[in-house]
Protein backbone atom coordinates (compact mmCIF):
# COMPACT_ATOMS: atom_id res chain seq x y z
CA UNK A 1 0.00 0.00 0.00
CA UNK A 2 1.59 3.39 -1.53
CA UNK A 3 2.12 6.45 0.83
CA UNK A 4 -0.87 9.12 0.54
CA UNK A 5 0.63 11.66 -2.28
CA UNK A 6 0.65 15.05 -0.50
CA UNK A 7 0.30 18.67 -2.85
CA UNK A 8 3.27 20.27 -4.93
CA UNK A 9 4.12 23.42 -3.68
CA UNK A 10 2.99 23.94 -7.74
CA UNK A 11 -0.08 23.07 -7.16
CA UNK A 12 -0.82 25.02 -3.69
CA UNK A 13 0.35 28.10 -5.87
CA UNK A 14 -2.25 27.52 -8.37
CA UNK A 15 -5.05 27.05 -5.78
CA UNK A 16 -3.88 30.05 -4.04
CA UNK A 17 -3.98 32.16 -7.49
CA UNK A 18 -7.16 30.95 -8.35
CA UNK A 19 -8.76 31.86 -4.71
CA UNK A 20 -7.28 35.44 -5.13
CA UNK A 21 -8.64 35.37 -8.65
CA UNK A 22 -12.38 34.43 -7.31
CA UNK A 23 -12.01 36.87 -4.11
CA UNK A 24 -10.93 39.77 -6.58
CA UNK A 25 -14.05 39.13 -8.10
CA UNK A 26 -16.50 38.70 -5.90
CA UNK A 27 -15.30 41.20 -3.45
CA UNK A 28 -16.44 44.22 -5.88
CA UNK A 29 -19.76 42.14 -6.33
CA UNK A 30 -20.12 42.04 -2.41
CA UNK A 31 -19.15 46.13 -2.30
CA UNK A 32 -21.85 46.74 -4.80
CA UNK A 33 -24.22 45.01 -3.08
CA UNK A 34 -23.56 46.65 0.13
CA UNK A 35 -23.77 50.08 -1.18
CA UNK A 36 -27.46 49.66 -2.94
CA UNK A 37 -28.60 48.59 0.58
CA UNK A 38 -27.48 51.96 1.85
CA UNK A 39 -28.75 53.65 -1.18
CA UNK A 40 -31.85 52.18 -0.21
CA UNK A 41 -31.81 53.19 3.72
CA UNK A 42 -30.97 56.93 2.74
CA UNK A 43 -33.93 56.46 0.07
CA UNK A 44 -36.32 55.47 2.78
CA UNK A 45 -34.78 58.55 5.53
CA UNK A 46 -35.73 61.17 2.41
CA UNK A 47 -39.05 60.07 2.43
CA UNK A 48 -39.38 60.05 6.48
CA UNK A 49 -38.36 63.29 6.26
CA UNK A 50 -40.25 64.61 3.00
CA UNK A 51 -43.40 63.24 5.13
CA UNK A 52 -42.21 65.02 8.43
CA UNK A 53 -41.79 68.08 6.46
CA UNK A 54 -45.80 67.89 5.09
CA UNK A 55 -46.75 67.52 8.09
CA UNK A 56 -44.91 70.51 9.41
CA UNK A 57 -47.08 72.22 6.27
CA UNK A 58 -50.27 70.96 7.56
CA UNK A 59 -49.83 71.91 11.17
CA UNK A 60 -48.54 75.80 10.04
CA UNK A 61 -51.13 76.98 7.51
CA UNK A 62 -49.69 75.70 4.39
CA UNK A 63 -46.19 77.00 4.90
CA UNK A 64 -43.46 75.25 4.48
CA UNK A 65 -40.53 74.62 6.94
CA UNK A 66 -38.25 77.60 6.70
CA UNK A 67 -34.79 76.33 5.48
CA UNK A 68 -32.69 79.18 7.17
CA UNK A 69 -33.64 82.34 9.87
CA UNK A 70 -32.71 86.00 9.19
CA UNK A 71 -30.15 85.99 11.66
CA UNK A 72 -28.03 82.57 10.94
CA UNK A 73 -28.75 80.78 13.79
CA UNK A 74 -31.32 78.42 12.70
CA UNK A 75 -31.71 75.92 9.74
CA UNK A 76 -33.95 73.21 8.70
CA UNK A 77 -32.28 70.46 10.86
CA UNK A 78 -31.41 72.58 13.77
CA UNK A 79 -30.82 75.47 16.05
CA UNK A 80 -27.77 77.01 17.28
CA UNK A 81 -27.26 79.77 20.02
CA UNK A 82 -24.13 81.49 17.80
CA UNK A 83 -22.83 80.99 14.83
CA UNK A 84 -19.52 79.34 16.45
CA UNK A 85 -21.53 76.68 17.75
CA UNK A 86 -23.40 73.08 16.28
CA UNK A 87 -26.56 72.91 15.30
CA UNK A 88 -29.03 71.05 17.80
CA UNK A 89 -31.42 69.26 16.59
CA UNK A 90 -33.74 68.86 18.93
CA UNK A 91 -34.99 72.20 18.74
CA UNK A 92 -34.96 72.70 15.09
CA UNK A 93 -38.63 73.12 13.35
CA UNK A 94 -39.06 69.38 12.17
CA UNK A 95 -37.85 67.77 15.56
CA UNK A 96 -41.26 66.75 16.77
CA UNK A 97 -42.06 65.18 13.25
CA UNK A 98 -38.91 62.76 13.21
CA UNK A 99 -37.45 62.52 16.84
CA UNK A 100 -34.08 60.95 16.18
CA UNK A 101 -31.21 61.48 14.12
CA UNK A 102 -30.33 57.97 12.56
CA UNK A 103 -33.30 59.37 10.62
CA UNK A 104 -31.19 62.24 8.82
CA UNK A 105 -27.78 60.45 8.15
CA UNK A 106 -27.02 58.94 5.17
CA UNK A 107 -24.85 55.91 5.30
CA UNK A 108 -22.98 56.40 2.49
CA UNK A 109 -21.59 59.84 3.52
CA UNK A 110 -18.87 60.67 5.65
CA UNK A 111 -17.68 64.62 5.97
CA UNK A 112 -13.88 65.15 6.76
CA UNK A 113 -13.05 65.33 10.18
CA UNK A 114 -11.90 68.99 9.49
CA UNK A 115 -14.72 70.49 8.09
CA UNK A 116 -16.82 69.61 11.03
CA UNK A 117 -19.00 72.54 12.27
CA UNK A 118 -19.23 74.57 9.08
CA UNK A 119 -23.24 73.14 8.81
CA UNK A 120 -22.82 69.79 10.98
CA UNK A 121 -25.94 68.58 11.65
CA UNK A 122 -27.48 67.67 8.06
CA UNK A 123 -26.38 64.21 8.07
CA UNK A 124 -25.80 64.40 4.60
CA UNK A 125 -28.73 65.90 3.39
CA UNK A 126 -30.20 69.67 1.91
CA UNK A 127 -32.87 71.25 1.36
CA UNK A 128 -34.58 73.24 -1.39
CA UNK A 129 -34.17 77.02 0.23
CA UNK A 130 -34.15 78.74 -3.06
CA UNK A 131 -37.65 78.11 -3.74
CA UNK A 132 -39.12 75.89 -1.22
CA UNK A 133 -37.77 76.42 2.14
CA UNK A 134 -37.23 80.19 1.21
CA UNK A 135 -37.86 82.71 -1.67
CA UNK A 136 -36.18 84.27 -4.94
CA UNK A 137 -35.62 86.87 -3.92
CA UNK A 138 -32.90 89.10 -1.33
CA UNK A 139 -32.11 88.84 2.07
CA UNK A 140 -33.63 88.35 4.78
CA UNK A 141 -36.82 87.86 2.41
CA UNK A 142 -35.03 84.63 1.20
CA UNK A 143 -35.70 83.06 4.11
CA UNK A 144 -39.56 83.41 3.88
CA UNK A 145 -40.84 79.34 2.75
CA UNK A 146 -43.29 78.46 0.02
CA UNK A 147 -46.67 78.41 0.89
CA UNK A 148 -48.57 74.67 -0.53
CA UNK A 149 -50.66 76.92 -3.09
CA UNK A 150 -47.04 78.14 -4.49
CA UNK A 151 -45.86 75.02 -5.82
CA UNK A 152 -47.76 74.06 -8.96
CA UNK A 153 -46.58 70.94 -9.85
CA UNK A 154 -45.42 69.24 -6.58
CA UNK A 155 -44.42 65.88 -8.49
CA UNK A 156 -41.75 67.62 -10.20
CA UNK A 157 -40.13 70.23 -8.01
CA UNK A 158 -37.41 69.15 -5.67
CA UNK A 159 -37.49 69.01 -1.78
CA UNK A 160 -34.59 67.56 -0.41
CA UNK A 161 -31.53 65.50 -1.78
CA UNK A 162 -28.31 63.87 -0.85
CA UNK A 163 -26.07 66.95 -0.66
CA UNK A 164 -22.51 67.94 -0.16
CA UNK A 165 -19.61 70.59 -0.24
CA UNK A 166 -16.50 71.05 -2.02
CA UNK A 167 -13.92 73.20 0.60
CA UNK A 168 -11.10 75.03 -1.23
CA UNK A 169 -8.78 71.97 0.32
CA UNK A 170 -11.11 69.78 -2.01
CA UNK A 171 -12.78 68.15 1.25
CA UNK A 172 -16.52 67.50 1.71
CA UNK A 173 -18.22 68.89 4.63
CA UNK A 174 -22.09 68.81 5.57
CA UNK A 175 -24.17 70.77 3.56
CA UNK A 176 -28.15 71.95 4.86
CA UNK A 177 -28.81 73.11 0.74
CA UNK A 178 -29.60 71.49 -2.78
CA UNK A 179 -28.38 74.31 -4.60
CA UNK A 180 -30.20 75.43 -7.77
CA UNK A 181 -28.07 75.96 -10.75
CA UNK A 182 -28.81 79.34 -10.74
CA UNK A 183 -29.58 82.41 -8.07
CA UNK A 184 -32.49 83.85 -9.79
CA UNK A 185 -32.64 87.12 -7.69
CA UNK A 186 -28.43 87.56 -9.07
CA UNK A 187 -28.65 85.59 -11.98
CA UNK A 188 -25.64 84.32 -10.95
CA UNK A 189 -24.63 80.48 -10.62
CA UNK A 190 -24.40 78.37 -7.48
CA UNK A 191 -21.73 75.90 -6.56
CA UNK A 192 -23.06 72.62 -7.03
CA UNK A 193 -24.41 70.71 -3.66
CA UNK A 194 -26.22 68.07 -4.66
CA UNK A 195 -23.94 64.97 -4.24
CA UNK A 196 -24.31 61.91 -6.47
CA UNK A 197 -22.55 59.33 -3.91
CA UNK A 198 -24.88 56.20 -4.87
CA UNK A 199 -22.82 54.98 -7.66
CA UNK A 200 -23.40 58.01 -9.82
CA UNK A 201 -27.04 58.54 -8.51
CA UNK A 202 -28.68 61.03 -5.59
CA UNK A 203 -31.60 60.21 -3.71
CA UNK A 204 -34.21 62.83 -4.33
CA UNK A 205 -37.11 63.72 -2.79
CA UNK A 206 -40.18 65.95 -3.97
CA UNK A 207 -43.06 67.96 -2.29
CA UNK A 208 -45.91 65.68 -3.38
CA UNK A 209 -43.49 62.90 -0.84
CA UNK A 210 -42.37 60.35 -3.18
CA UNK A 211 -38.56 60.13 -3.72
CA UNK A 212 -36.53 58.43 -6.04
CA UNK A 213 -32.70 57.79 -7.50
CA UNK A 214 -31.51 60.15 -10.07
CA UNK A 215 -28.58 60.97 -12.11
CA UNK A 216 -26.00 63.75 -12.85
CA UNK A 217 -27.03 65.90 -15.55
CA UNK A 218 -24.92 68.96 -15.29
CA UNK A 219 -22.10 70.51 -13.78
CA UNK A 220 -20.63 73.68 -12.88
CA UNK A 221 -18.23 76.04 -11.16
CA UNK A 222 -19.46 79.44 -9.47
CA UNK A 223 -16.02 80.25 -9.45
CA UNK A 224 -16.44 81.48 -6.02
CA UNK A 225 -14.37 79.75 -3.25
CA UNK A 226 -15.97 79.96 0.49
CA UNK A 227 -12.41 80.97 2.02
CA UNK A 228 -12.86 84.19 -0.15
CA UNK A 229 -11.30 85.70 -2.98
CA UNK A 230 -7.50 84.68 -2.83
CA UNK A 231 -7.66 80.60 -2.43
CA UNK A 232 -8.01 79.13 -6.10
CA UNK A 233 -11.73 78.37 -6.92
CA UNK A 234 -12.69 74.36 -8.15
CA UNK A 235 -13.03 73.81 -11.97
CA UNK A 236 -16.18 72.04 -13.72
CA UNK A 237 -14.42 69.44 -13.98
CA UNK A 238 -13.42 69.08 -10.15
CA UNK A 239 -16.97 69.15 -9.16
CA UNK A 240 -17.40 66.44 -11.82
CA UNK A 241 -15.01 64.13 -10.16
CA UNK A 242 -16.20 64.72 -6.58
CA UNK A 243 -19.89 63.56 -8.21
CA UNK A 244 -20.98 66.97 -7.27
CA UNK A 245 -23.30 68.36 -9.65
CA UNK A 246 -27.15 69.47 -10.58
CA UNK A 247 -30.21 67.44 -12.05
CA UNK A 248 -30.64 69.61 -14.76
CA UNK A 249 -29.40 72.43 -16.66
CA UNK A 250 -31.74 74.71 -15.49
CA UNK A 251 -33.84 75.62 -12.09
CA UNK A 252 -37.03 74.16 -13.85
CA UNK A 253 -36.86 70.97 -11.07
CA UNK A 254 -36.19 73.13 -8.21
CA UNK A 255 -38.33 76.24 -9.34
CA UNK A 256 -42.25 76.98 -7.85
CA UNK A 257 -43.56 77.42 -11.34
Amino acid sequence: MGRARGFTLIELLVVIAIIGILTAMVFPVFAKAREKARQSVCLSNLKQMAMAMLMYMQDNGGSFVPAQSPDNLMRWHGRRLSADEPFDPTTGPLWGYYGHEHLKVCPSFSAAAETEGFEEGTGGYGYNAQYVGGSPTAWPAMCNPARESQINDPTGTVMLTDTAFLDCEGRLFEYSFCEAPYYEVWQSPTNPSTHFRHTGLANVAFCDGHARAMPMVYSHSSGWCPYGPDVTAHTDEDYWESRLGFLGEDNSLYDRR
